[in-house]
């Protein structure tokens, strides 16, 4: 059996290896994608070097929200035809889009190998990326556990409707375990109001914590607004076409506490690495 991406690839691999997101759903039509291109874009627009990878096998919408050239895909990567250095793309504020692809094969369908090697090849971008974002949709398959537990931070798509919350709950059971090195944080799109996805986040954290002992935090949440739908219809990402609105405000300060939680745990990592052993506790006594 495989290691996990992290177990595998971060754990004996270079101190550089970038920090991953995901974000996931348990249900289709929620926004994650939505708010995957949005988060890589704003932290590209805030100077960070980010790769968005379009892991939705099938429907490759974030490569239509970024309006790339899809020649090659991760289908290509997967197959062995390219590497990922050869696919990456230049998408909007200059994030490095993976595209998807438009396939009838799933990434389940993919030997175990082609999926270590798709994770490797991300995991060796830390000369050229600080984070990578993967839109992992709403499959919940082998493949989807491999990157949650590669991840740093999981982001759990959700909107206000029972069922997407009774579906990211489902998510979060299947996936999350093994994956206790990644941060779970509650994503709460479509939003009516802030009270509202103040309640739908608590309640899934609450069933979570209650259920399968696992903290899952606020993320943030974005409203319900016509501009993002028009956004998503040009197609183009919010956080550029339409700055001002509360959405855009949301996945800016969404990256902004992203790049500060991620990089204190990085420096924690590397302080507990360079800590040098406790030497041994030498017993003296009568008769010593």
């Amino acid at each position: 059996m495989l290691a996990s991406g992290r177990d595998q690839s971060r754990r004996g691999g270079a101190a550089g290896s970038p920090r991953i997101i995901v974000a996931a759903s348990g249900k289709g039509g929620v926004g994650t994608t939505t708010v995957a291109v949005n988060l890589a874009v704003a932290l590209a627009a805030d100077g960070r070097r980010t790769v968005l990878v379009d892991a939705d096998l099938g429907r490759a919408d974030a490569s239509l929200l970024c309006r790339v050239d899809d020649a090659y895909t991760v289908a290509d990567v997967l197959a062995g035809r390219r590497s990922v250095h050869e696919t990456l793309v230049r998408g909007p504020a200059g994030v490095q889009v993976l595209p998807g692809a438009w396939a009838t094969q799933r990434f389940a369908d993919y030997e175990p190998a082609a999926q270590q090697r798709l994770l490797n090849e991300l995991l060796g971008l830390g000369p050229h990326a600080d984070y990578i974002v993967i839109d992992a949709g709403s499959a919940l398959n082998r493949i989807v556990k491999r990157f949650w537990q590669a991840a740093d931070q999981v982001l759990v798509v959700t909107s206000p409707e029972a069922a997407s919350v009774t579906n990211a709950y489902a998510a979060v059971k299947l996936l999350a375990p093994g994956c206790d090195a990644a941060a779970v944080q509650a994503i709460v799109n479509l939003a009516p109001s802030a009270e509202v996805a103040c309640e739908v986040g608590r309640r899934l954290a609450r069933a979570c914590r209650r259920f399968l002992g696992l903290h899952v935090a606020d993320g943030c949440y974005l409203p319900l607004d016509p501009l993002v739908a028009a956004a998503g219809a040009a197609p183009a990402p919010f956080v550029l076409h339409h700055p001002a609105i509360p959405a855009a405000r949301q996945l800016e300060l969404l990256a902004a506490k992203t790049t500060a939680s991620l990089v204190k745990n990085y420096k924690l990592e590397q302080s507990a690495q360079a800590a040098p052993a406790s030497p041994p506790i030498l017993r003296t006594g009568v008769g010593s």
